[in-house]
C-alpha cells in the first residue's frame, strides 16, 4: 500500500495541480516543492535545528523598544520560523544564535533552562549534523560549515567572539540602527573553523544581515 502512495504524493506535491510556486509566497520557503516532498517523506532525525530569518535586519535588532533585545531576539525567531525551510516538525521552541548583555551564545541554556545541551545534535535545516551537540557548538570546529549544512552563504549578526560570548560590539547592545555610529560583531555561514564561524568581522550598524536561531524540543533538565 505504502509503495503505491509514494507515487502518488510524488506526482501531487511536484505538479501544478496540488502545489505550484504561483500558489506560493516567494518568501515563505516552506511552501516549496523540495521542502514539502521532504516532510511528507522523511522522518526528521532528532536534534536542534539551525535556520536564518528570512528577512535582514540593521543592527537595531530590539524590535520590541530599547531594552528589550533578549524578547526580541525570541519573538523575531518565533516570527520567522514559518518563512525557515528546516525538515522538522516536532520542534516547538526557539533560541536565537546572538550574544547579549545578559546572556552569550555559548550559554543560551542559562536563559532557555529547556534547552538540550548535550546528546542532541545541532542539525542544518535538511538534517546535516553541524556539531555532536550545542555543548560543541562553540568549543570545536563545527563538522560542516552551516552552508554546506543547508544555510547558504550569507552574513549574520552574532554580537559574539569567536566562542560564543558578548564582544565588544554589539551595536549598542541591538539598538542602533546605524544613527549612533556603532560597531556589530558579525558571522559568516561559510566558514566553519571554531574561532571565525561565529565572529568574522566587525560590521557598521546600518548594515542588514540576517539572524540565526535554533528550533528545538524542549528538555525537562536542559541538558
Amino acid at each position: 500500500m505504502t509503495l503505491r502512495i509514494l507515487p502518488v504524493l510524488f506526482f501531487c506535491v511536484l505538479s501544478n495541480a496540488c502545489l505550484s510556486d504561483k500558489t506560493c509566497s516567494d518568501e515563505d520557503r516552506t511552501c516549496s516543492p523540495k521542502a514539502t516532498l521532504l516532510s511528507l517523506l522523511i522522518s526528521a532525525p532528532d536534534g536542534i535545528y539551525v535556520y536564518a530569518t528570512n528577512t535582514s535586519y540593521n543592527g537595531n535588532l530590539s524590535v520590541l523598544g530599547a531594552g528589550n533585545l533578549d524578547s526580541s531576539l525570541n519573538f523575531i525567531c518565533g516570527q520567522q520560523r514559518i518563512f525557515s525551510n528546516i525538515i522538522d516538525t516536532k520542534c516547538s521552541k526557539y533560541a536565537p544564535l546572538v550574544s547579549t548583555s545578559l546572556v552569550a551564545a555559548s550559554s543560551l541554556n542559562a536563559f532557555y533552562s529547556d534547552l538540550p545541551t548535550t546528546g542532541v545534535p545541532i542539525r542544518g535545516p535538511f538534517g546535516t549534523q553541524i556539531a555532536l551537540d550545542y555543548a560543541n557548538l562553540f568549543t570545536v570546529d563545527l563538522e560542516y560549515t552551516l552552508s554546506a549544512g543547508g544555510l547558504g552563504g550569507l552574513t549574520f549578526w552574532s554580537f559574539g567572539d569567536g566562542n560564543g560570548n558578548a564582544a565588544a560590539d554589539t551595536c549598542s547592545n541591538g539598538e542602533d540602527d546605524g544613527s549612533l555610529s556603532t560597531l556589530g560583531a558579525t558571522g559568516n555561514t561559510a566558514l566553519k573553523n571554531q574561532a571565525s564561524w561565529f565572529a568574522t568581522d566587525i560590521r557598521g550598524c546600518a548594515e542588514l544581515h540576517k539572524v540565526l536561531c535554533l528550533c528545538y524540543v524542549p528538555s525537562s533538565g536542559g541538558g
